[in-house]
């Protein structure tokens, strides 16, 4: 089983538009960027990402890890958490990313798992922005 060519063929037969990256298939959804990142290493392991959610800076570090926390106690599977990476100038920019991860059988069937995914990716992005909004009010 090559779960990548799976993974690229099931985005094109939806009509995703899916691109080769270094780390894995790129690929939009209702001008959201999402990531299925590759493992040559273990090809039952599915790990899809909504990449760069929300800006961590010294300022917000400690408010954004407690609503992490909160997002990843309450919404099974995914899980946020933050990522340094390097910009074109150099900089290192830590963000928050989401993360759905699974171990696939021999025989996924990727029409039943990725829409469940990317709807629980997106689930996990309102609930951590919604929190967010929530602390920041009070």
């Amino acid at each position: 089983m090559d779960l990548n060519k799976l993974m690229m063929d099931y985005l094109a037969e939806e009509g995703f538009r899916p691109h080769e990256t270094p780390f894995g298939i790129a690929f939009k959804k209702e001008g959201i960027n999402f990531l299925y990142f590759k493992d040559d290493d273990d090809e039952q392991y599915f790990r899809l990402m909504m990449p760069a959610i929300f800006v961590v800076t010294e300022d917000n570090e400690d408010m954004i890890m407690r609503v992490m926390n909160d997002v990843n106690g309450n919404i099974k599977v995914v899980k946020l958490y933050t990522m340094g990476m390097e910009d074109e100038k150099g900089q290192t920019e830590t963000s928050v990313w989401v993360a759905f991860e699974i171990l696939a059988d021999s025989t996924p069937e990727l029409n039943d798992i990725v829409p469940r995914a990317i709807s629980l990716l997106q689930g996990a992005r309102i609930a951590f922005l919604a929190k967010l909004e929530e602390l920041a009010d009070h």
